[in-house]
């Protein structure tokens, strides 16, 4: 689902959870449609100004996990490209122009047999599919990514913001989310663990 900006057209994150609790809520940010996990949202505008520094700033910290198509190679640490549209939703790495990305990755598990590596990653910029293009960049797509990999018919997509750390907008107090993996993943996290 969107995170935000259904309108008439489909419920949005934003649209499910205000009717759920019976007031409008805003999201702080967005994840792409088909990545699940943690979206932080504000029930009022009070703190509006300094949410949005935060995330602006990058001083949120957002962790997310991959299932990624192939095995991983583990020197791969940090990846780095520019980003650039290419129309209807579509990035690029590119030598040329676009934005610079920066992104961290270490390997929680890699099913050899299988060919599916676990990663967990961390973003130091936040381009438009950054971690779907760095990962893409070293070889191993997203699992199930339909644009720049290969969709799976049981809809898995292998991308799940795992958590999110940041401060109270008022107290300054940490404040630390967390968000399980979609029940999909679950075989396929037992088979690393296994």
């Amino acid at each position: 689902m969107l995170s935000e900006g259904g309108g008439e057209r489909e419920l949005d994150l934003e649209g499910a959870v205000s009717e759920r609790v019976g007031r409008q809520v805003w999201c702080c940010h967005r994840l792409d449609r088909l990545t699940s996990g943690v979206v932080v949202l504000r029930k009022g505008k009070r703190f509006l100004k300094e949410l949005a520094a935060q995330f602006e700033s990058r001083s949120v910290r957002k962790e997310y996990w991959l299932l990624v198509d192939g095995v991983w190679d583990r020197r791969i640490q940090k990846v780095e490209s520019n980003i650039a549209p290419l129309g209807r939703g579509v990035h690029a790495n590119v030598e040329r122009g676009g934005k610079p990305a920066a992104s961290t990755f270490q390997v929680l598990g890699i099913d050899e047999a299988a060919k599916v590596s676990w990663l967990r990653g961390l973003l130091k910029t936040g381009r438009t599919h950054q971690l779907r293009l760095h990962s893409l960049k070293s070889g191993c797509p997203v699992l199930g990514d339909p644009v720049y990999g290969v969709g799976r018919d049981d809809g898995l997509f292998g991308l799940h913001a795992r958590s999110l750390r940041m401060k109270h907008p008022e107290s300054g107090v940490a404040l630390d989310f967390e968000a399980e993996p979609p029940l999909a993943w679950k075989p396929l996290l037992a088979s690393f663990e296994a």
